[in-house]
């Protein structure tokens, strides 16, 4: 049995007679020597390329661990065990929910505004209510903030109140309500592309 002569090999059992230096020493000599024959058989003594010895060493692993595994005193990796979580792992696929949700939100804004199709603005706005509640990607403050922006300032408030102020009034209020609900409807959208449930919906995964 012949050990292959090239450089990378002779790097490597160097390391491993470092390492292996606080074995016994019948324990360091199987250990040399099966090493030896391992990279007779697979480099040879015919000459091959530096990658393919590269990766005959690769292979073999790093000399402290063989040395470890050889000692007896190898450390199996530590994996920390953690309990399933229903409320906290990934939520899968496209946040369609949240879409919907968004969109009905604010469709019932827009038909409330003009008088003619104010009278079907209730629809999208009660279901859209209702699916805030269903979203695991949104979180307590996400809903809370939805139903503030939408369910009581959004058609409630265009509905009951909109003879209410002077035309001065009105005029500051509507950009402050513009303002707020595309604030909000872009922020839940940024919101819902995360993976993880930020709370505790109804939505089965």
């Amino acid at each position: 049995m012949t050990t292959p002569n090239h450089p990378a090999v002779d790097e490597w059992l160097a390391r491993l007679d470092t390492e292996a230096s606080a074995l016994p020493a019948e324990r360091r000599a199987e250990l040399r020597t099966s090493i030896d024959e391992y990279l007779a058989d697979a480099v040879g003594t015919t000459p091959r390329s530096e990658a393919a010895v590269r990766q005959v060493l690769a292979d073999l692993g790093d000399p402290a661990d063989l040395v470890a595994e050889a000692s007896g005193q190898a450390v199996a990796p530590e994996i920390e065990y953690l309990a399933p979580d229903p409320f906290g792992a990934p939520v899968t696929g496209p946040p369609w929910l949240e879409v919907v949700t968004i969109t009905l939100l604010a469709a019932s804004v827009v038909l409330a505004l003009v008088p003619a199709t104010s009278a079907f603005a209730p629809l999208p706005w009660l279901i859209g209510c209702v699916l805030v509640l269903l979203s695991r990607r949104w979180g307590a403050a996400d809903r809370a903030l939805a139903v503030v922006s939408f369910g009581v300032l959004g058609v409630p408030l265009l509905l009951l109140g909109r003879d209410e102020l002077p035309t001065t009034s009105s005029l500051v209020v509507a950009v402050a309500l513009a303002a707020l609900w595309l604030g909000t409807a872009v922020r839940l959208l940024l919101r819902a592309r995360t993976p993880v449930d930020q709370g505790r919906g109804l939505r089965m995964t």
